[in-house]
Formats: C-alpha cells, structure tokens, sequence
C-alpha cells in the first residue's frame, strides 16, 4: 500500500478520518511512500529545482512526517526545525535524528534536529516571527481546508526576503476524466469547480479500504491564500517525467506524459519590504 499504487473504485466509508489519525497509521510504512518512484523521481526533483542554497539557512520542514526529507535539508547545510501534526509521524522523525530506537528525545522534544508536534494551522506560536529563510511543504496542503491560516503562519515566520516552497496535489488533475487514471481512487459522487471540498482517497488495495482525507480546490484558491498573505508568487513548476521515473514504472508513464500533471510545485516570496 502506498501512494502510488494503483487507484481502486469503491463506495465512500461513513468514517471521516482526520488526516492525523490516517497518517499515524501510516507512520510504520511511510518510508514505502517516500521511497516510492512518483516521490523520489516525479515530485521530488521538481522541488528540488525549486529550493535556493541551504547552507547555512534557518529552514522549517512543515509537516515533516518521519523526516526523510528534513535529514535531506541537514544534509545540504541546512539547520533546519520539523513540525508535523501526527504524534506518531513525530516519534519517528524524532528516532531518525537522535539514534535512539526507543524514541529517547528530551521532555521538550528536542533532539540533534529539533522536531515537534503541531497543526500547521494552529499559527505555530512557539516560533517567532520572522525565524525561517524558508519554509518547505511538501504534499501535505492537500489533507488541509484552511489554507488562509497555514500561509498567515508562513508569512509569520518567514523573514523578508525569504521563500516558503510548496507541493500539492494538482487542481487540473483532480477533475480530469477518469481516462488519465485521476479520478478513479477519488471518493466523491461529483464535483463543484469552484468550491473548495472534501474528496477523500482510497490508498487500499483490492482487499481492504485505506481512506486518506483530501481536500481539492480550484486554481484560485491554490493561490489566493498565500498572496492574501503577502507572498507573491516567484515560480511555478509542473513536474514531467524524469528518466529515473520512467525505468522504475515503465507500465505506468502514459497517464504522467500525456495528461495533466499529478502535482503543482510553487516557490513564493516574502518581500524583502515586509514589516
């Protein structure tokens, strides 16, 4: 089971799992998700691309799960800080930079890499304003409705002239037909362009349903939250398909080559004239 694996029909669960509880679920697998072609080879190059020199820069890794890719920031000089909303997401990022399999953090969570427990939409209070030269969010806006509260918080912490880079499911792809393979795994009777709404997925397989929450949205409001926010929007990449990706999937390229792209990769600005 993963995210990429292929898309399964089935009729909406009455459950309504926040995405909290789903992804301490998936804590135990997560490194099948994050190792998974569409991330390392589709997702990650085109914010790889994205993402300015590190060394030396103050980075918040938002929503970090384990923090596969926050030791991928350390690594290239970052001092970077996770945050995540999973408690158990939290505990395994935590393992991964202190060395201690049992979780042996301090009290107050902090390890070699300080990561800690929060809602990106809660403000992040216990960092102070402008304390990032960047921020990084990667697929995880997509489980969240408030988009409005999360870049408030981003435009909070960044410095002026820092940058906030973002991946998301893509808007186009998630109302395409059902002939490039978007729409099939999407747990939802129709859809409302124009509206921002629930449309849960099925991660599962054939035997048993995994239901992630999501949120899709039009192109508007993608961008209207962050420059409600005062970031402006500095680049816009739409990843295509990269030699890595097409040797590990093969069977599985037409629908990323001929139709829409699976996600939206966006680096904003906080002008270097903010108050």
């Amino acid at each position: 089971m993963g995210a990429e694996d292929p898309p399964t029909e089935r009729t909406q669960s009455t459950d309504d799992p926040p995405a909290r509880e789903t992804y301490d679920d998936l804590a135990d697998g997560y490194g099948d998700i994050t190792g998974a072609a569409i991330r390392e080879h589709y997702e990650w190059p085109a914010v790889r691309d994205l993402l300015p020199d590190l060394d030396g820069r103050r980075v918040l890794d938002a929503a970090c799960g384990d923090g596969f890719y926050t030791a991928r920031l350390v690594d290239s000089g970052a001092d970077a800080v996770g945050v995540d909303a999973s408690t158990e997401m939290v505990s395994r990022a935590r393992e991964r930079f202190d060395g201690d399999e049992g979780g042996g953090a301090d009290d107050d969570g902090s390890t070699e890499v300080p990561i800690h427990e929060a809602d990106l939409t809660g403000g992040l209070p216990r960092f102070d304003d402008g304390a990032f030269d960047l921020v990084l969010c990667q697929l995880a806006l997509e489980h969240v409705e408030d988009w409005p509260a999360v870049f408030e918080t981003f435009a909070r912490v960044l410095r002026p002239g820092g940058r906030a880079v973002v991946s998301t499911s893509h808007p186009v792809r998630d109302y395409v037909d059902a002939e490039y393979g978007a729409r099939e795994h999407v747990l939802a009777d129709g859809a409302t362009y124009g509206a921002v709404e629930r449309a849960d997925r099925d991660w599962g397989d054939e035997a048993e349903a995994f239901v992630v929450p999501f949120y899709r949205r039009p192109l508007q409001a993608v961008f209207e939250p962050a420059t409600d926010a005062g970031l402006l929007v500095e680049r816009v990449v739409e990843p295509g398909v990269t030699d890595a990706f097409a040797e590990r999937e093969p069977d599985r390229i037409d629908p990323f080559v001929d139709g829409p792209p699976n996600f939206l990769c966006l680096r904003f600005l906080k002008p270097a004239d903010s108050g």
